[in-house]
């Protein structure tokens, strides 16, 4: 116990750094209390500076306690600050204000625009507004979905535009469970989306951006250019500009899905692992600058620009942030000859990061990538210790036992990281993307290797590209190795059972299975039996909230018409099974399934799926078809009515779908209902008539447009 508190100790920026994270977490959840925190963080600094100043020993030591809680409490409110500061909407000319009565809008284009199928997505930083003939200066993102045509195809980062058009704040989530993408935007400092047709906007100025950026981004497109000249396969090309450059608009939903369920989705992301493989590189080729104290600062020097230089190449997301602050930490510290803590450097460069955008906190990316780390750096050494003596040859047998038992060593260590990097995410994975990669330890085993020679044989084409034999060399070189690597990820995927889906994980229980963790590790760490009792006792919290899961979804009825525009779909959830009433058009769109349906059926613990038409509980009419289920009847009125039924038909929920061309006065003479529900598939002009009838009749409605319907019995 005593040499933990030690270890505790000595990471004081972890210490100071959680407290920190706590004030960013409770500004997230409630953003109104800046006053308090303020109030708060002038008491605790007024204090700290006056415990400071005092010299006597016994007033040090009784007031000792009151210091480390001011200290955190300070810290707390520090965070708190330093998010609201930097929030967006809190500027007082920021977009959200004064966008009612904006009639046109200047802005710089922030970013390298993105080609998609129809449109040029482009980001523009707004500086100013229109109101009839007045300009304001103004603030603000809005990510602008322009008409694809050669105009837009030539838009460049740094470009100045005016438009005209109708920006919108993106709306909330329509569907039970459905992914949040207005927050996923807000947490990018977005809040505002505008589509824009020929004609409506135009380019007044070029070469308005940062020049430094410019330059960085004008160097990434000739190395976007010379990936092309050599890889020419689609799902090679998509793996090369993602794994070297940060670049993903190239990568289709098979190739992440392969990744995924191989457990080597992390490729596709520039992250640690690639800063690391640079880092080593460097080292290694300029190792001959150690042999004197300036050339040894020089390099020191480059490895740092470069790595800066890299991580703006890649886009400048956090887990590369993360990595390059991590190694420009230490590569300072080795110029000045200080012993390096780990988990210090995490903290430092964790806490910078999060001065400049504190809202890298609710980032996946940033999350599982300091997670990783703290795992592989706590979790390692630990599963690296169970086997003493890896050696497979015990004799030396000349030229083989050397190079066998180095790559028995180096295998162990590669499977000992995979598994400590794995335990330490796998909860956060499980509640952000519900599924588990089978064989992940497989394919990192092959996978880990075969991409960091891609990178190294990237790094080498980017270097040579201006060299007409060794460029040919390097890319089919690197075109080889990309084809290897898709080849290893493709065969783990087509494994049966690759990849467990529907595994559902709620925050409570994320932190729960955390908590395991925590205190199973410290009791393989300190074998006492108050640890090892806690341990069990939260084993048994975790099993029990996974069995309530259970039995709540065993009993869950449930009718669901979801909101997605265009498209019929229906779904009744009965005890783990869902029946479904799709258009054939969304049942094989993938990836419109997963963003707005599968969660939730995985929420609601579905285990089998059946088409509607061929459940036992549908009954088929001229005019649409029936479904009793535990006591409720629901209809989908999707057919013409040929003739009037002679009865009436009673039913909780009556769905008007696509295909029914009568009117709602006609179905009221042979249908009674509770609810009256209107479906997305609906024609606009349709929906409007419908609704204005009911309106007249006094008739209460849901429109599944605004959002979907949810029934639960």
């Amino acid at each position: 116990m005593q040499h933990s508190r030690s270890v505790w100790n000595q990471m004081p920026m972890v210490r100071l750094l959680l407290p920190f994270m706590a004030g960013i977490g409770v500004y997230i959840v409630s953003p109104v209390l800046l006053l308090p925190a303020l109030i708060i963080l002038s008491i605790a600094c007024a204090f700290l500076i006056w415990y400071g100043l005092r010299s006597e020993v016994a007033t040090v030591y009784r007031w000792r306690y009151v210091a480390g809680l001011s200290i955190v409490v300070a810290m707390l409110s520090l965070g708190y600050t330093v998010t609201w500061l930097q929030t967006d909407t809190n500027t007082a000319g920021d977009l959200s204000k004064v966008n009612a009565s904006a009639t046109a809008y200047e802005g710089i284009v922030s970013e390298p625009p993105v080609l998609k199928e129809k449109t040029v997505n482009a980001l523009i930083q707004i500086t100013a507004i229109s109101q009839g003939d007045t300009v304001q200066p103004c603030s603000g993102k809005v990510l602008a979905s322009i008409q694809r045509d050669e105009a837009s195809k030539s838009l460049h980062y740094g470009d100045r535009v005016t438009f005209r058009g109708k920006v919108k704040a993106y709306d909330a989530p329509k569907n039970p469970d459905e992914f949040d993408y207005r927050q996923y935007q807000a947490l990018h400092h977005i809040y505002h989306r505008v589509y824009l047709r020929d004609g409506s906007w135009r380019v007044t100025a070029v070469g308005q951006g940062n020049v430094l950026l410019s330059h960085i981004y004008n160097v990434r497109s000739y190395f976007l250019t010379l990936i092309k000249k050599y890889v020419r396969a689609e799902g090679e090309l998509a793996v090369a500009t993602a794994l070297t450059l940060g670049y993903r608009d190239y990568v289709t939903d098979d190739i992440m899905q392969a990744y995924s369920a191989s457990g080597v989705l992390h490729v596709l992301s520039v992250s640690g692992l690639h800063v690391g493989v640079m880092y080593f590189v460097l080292n290694l080729l300029l190792g001959w600058m150690d042999r004197r104290r300036r050339t040894e600062i020089v390099k020191g020097v480059i490895v740092i620009t470069v790595m800066i230089f890299y991580a703006g190449l890649t886009g400048l997301s956090p887990p590369v942030l993360r990595s390059v602050w991590m190694f420009s930490l230490i590569t300072i510290a080795k110029l000045l000859d200080r012993d390096v803590s780990t988990y210090n450097v995490l903290g430092v460069s964790c806490f910078v990061l999060l001065v400049w955008d504190p809202y890298y906190i609710a980032d996946v990316g940033f999350q599982l990538s300091y997670i990783a780390v703290a795992g592989i750096v706590l979790i390692y050494p630990m599963i690296f210790d169970l086997i003493e003596d890896t050696d497979v040859l015990k004799r030396n047998i000349p030229y083989l036992s050397h190079p066998l038992n180095w790559l028995s060593r180096w295998t162990w260590g590669l499977l000992c990281v995979s598994l400590a990097a794995q335990i330490a995410t796998l909860p956060l994975s499980l509640l952000y993307f519900h599924s588990f990669p089978t064989y992940f330890l497989l394919a990192n085993l092959v996978v880990i290797p075969l991409s960091n020679f891609v990178l190294v044989a990237g790094m080498l084409l980017f270097c040579v590209g201006w060299m007409p034999y060794m460029s040919d060399a390097a890319g089919w070189l690197f075109d080889h190795l990309l084809l290897w690597t898709n080849e290893a990820v493709y065969t783990v995927d087509r494994l049966p059972h690759a990849l467990s889906r529907g595994i559902i994980v709620s925050a409570p229980e994320m932190l729960l299975l955390y908590t395991f963790v925590a205190l199973l590790l410290w009791y393989i760490y300190d074998r006492r039996a108050q640890v090892l009792i806690a341990t069990l006792c939260v084993l048994l919290v975790v099993c029990t909230a996974f069995s309530y899961d259970t039995l709540r979804n065993d009993k869950l009825h449930e009718l669901c018409v979801y909101s997605i525009r265009d498209r019929k779909a229906i779904s009744i959830i009965s005890r783990g099974t869902v029946a479904y009433d799709f258009d054939t058009a969304l049942l094989h769109d993938d990836k419109t399934m997963r963003y707005h349906i599968r969660d939730h059926w995985y929420a609601s613990g579905v285990q089998q799926e059946v088409a509607l038409d061929s459940s036992r509980d549908r009954i088929a009419l001229p005019y649409g078809k029936v479904c009793a289920v535990a006591g409720r009847r629901m209809m989908i009125a999707d057919a013409a009515v040929p003739s009037a039924p002679a009865k009436v038909l009673h039913v909780d929920v009556l769905i008007m779908s696509k295909g029914y061309t009568g009117s709602v006065a006609a179905l009221r003479s042979f249908v009674s209902w509770g609810t009256l529900v209107f479906d997305t598939s609906l024609k606009p002009w349709q929906l409007k008539k419908w609704k204005e009838e009911c309106d007249a009749a006094g008739m209460a409605y849901h429109d599944c447009t605004d959002n979907a319907f949810v029934m639960r019995w």
